[in-house]
């Protein structure tokens, strides 16, 4: 038994859904720094039930796919800058100086259907003895978490047609090695709330999580003729929320955060500046250098939590969710580092 060998995930951009792409780093294969993963292949059996026999006697397969998380630290490279870009699957790249690429990355364009096309991912897996191959993955639910002391993490969730034969072990090639993972201590936290004032980062946050659902309609990727996905499952309503918890309660501010005051007399208190972001988070690498900036546009928030216990220091956990603005849009990420490809992840 080989124990502790080849562990690996990649991710490679298909050109058709489903098709699986040659393999290779000069093909555009990335490989990540994964803490663990668990895509799986399944399927449904169909039972035949007949009037003669006590128990059913024939079965077939149904329908069959692939899903699964993908768990990691966030660093700025080419493997977190493609899960990324399937959210926010328009890229606009820059070179600000020298190795240094930035790519922009935006929400699918409401009025050209050629912009901003969610990408589908052939995903390979090493799994010590044999290289597991799924194709046809599209991403649906990002966890992006971010607390004191610890590294920003990412949680990325894939759905996709059934899995191929199992092939050889690659030999794996970390584009992002060198690099450190982002964390909390070297990042910062703003709010604008479009009273005028420039936004400052905050000292007072403790920990932030985003989740982002596109909620994709899997039940419709089936069509006759095959029992994997004939088609890329849709896209449907895409839902932004997320946790902010604070280290006190906040009952005055003069940084634009939300004040306990404020979030209970608004009953959903709204931050939409109309031309800044209204509440942003960036997270930065031990160096400060290379960075993700997460901005959201138009949020609400929910109701505080800030009840007590015993003699615990009293904090104030807030919810909110991002909704869409008709110029800006919900979100914005941008990154920036050396170790970022030139070439636009959608070319």
């Amino acid at each position: 038994m080989v124990e502790f060998l080849n562990r690996y995930v990649s991710l490679q951009k298909e050109a058709s859904y489903g098709t699986e792409p040659t393999a290779g780093t000069g093909n555009g294969e990335v490989f990540g720094e994964v803490d663990d993963e668990s895509i799986q292949h399944n399927f449904e059996l169909m039972t035949r039930e007949d009037m003669s026999r006590p128990i059913s006697a024939k079965s077939v397969t149904g329908t069959e796919h692939s899903e699964g998380d993908i768990n990691l630290a966030m660093q700025v490279d080419d493997f977190v800058g493609n899960l990324l870009y399937s959210f926010f699957p328009q890229d606009t790249t820059s070179n600000p100086s020298g190795s240094i690429y930035k790519h922009i990355l935006t929400e699918p364009s409401l009025t050209s259907a050629s912009a901003g096309v969610y990408p589908s991912f052939t995903i390979r897996v090493g799994r010590e003895e044999k290289e597991h191959t799924f194709t046809g993955m599209m991403t649906n639910t990002l966890n992006v978490s971010a607390s004191v002391g610890e590294y920003a993490t990412m949680s990325v969730g894939f759905v996709g047609k059934a899995e191929s034969a199992t092939a050889s072990l690659a030999t794996p090639t970390f584009d992002g090695v060198a690099l450190d993972a982002l964390y909390f201590a070297n990042g910062e936290v703003k709010f604008d709330n479009g009273t005028g004032s420039a936004p400052a980062a905050v000292a007072s946050v403790k920990s932030f999580s985003l989740d982002i659902n596109l909620n994709r309609d899997t039940d419709n990727a089936y069509g006759i003729g095959s029992s994997t996905y004939g088609r890329a499952p849709p896209a449907q309503r895409r839902e932004i929320s997320g946790t902010i918890e604070f280290n006190k309660v906040i009952y005055t501010s003069s940084l634009d955060e939300p004040t306990y005051d404020e979030l209970i007399a608004a009953d959903g208190l709204a931050y939409n500046d109309g031309t800044d972001p209204s509440m942003s988070l960036k997270l930065l690498d031990e160096a400060g250098a290379d960075f993700i900036f997460i901005e959201f546009f138009n949020v609400r928030f929910e109701a505080p939590e800030a009840s007590v216990s015993g003699r615990d220091t009293n904090t104030m956990t807030v919810n909110f969710v991002g909704l869409y603005d008709d110029n800006l849009g919900a979100m914005r990420v941008t990154a920036q580092g050396t170790s970022l490809s030139s070439t636009q992840y959608d070319a």
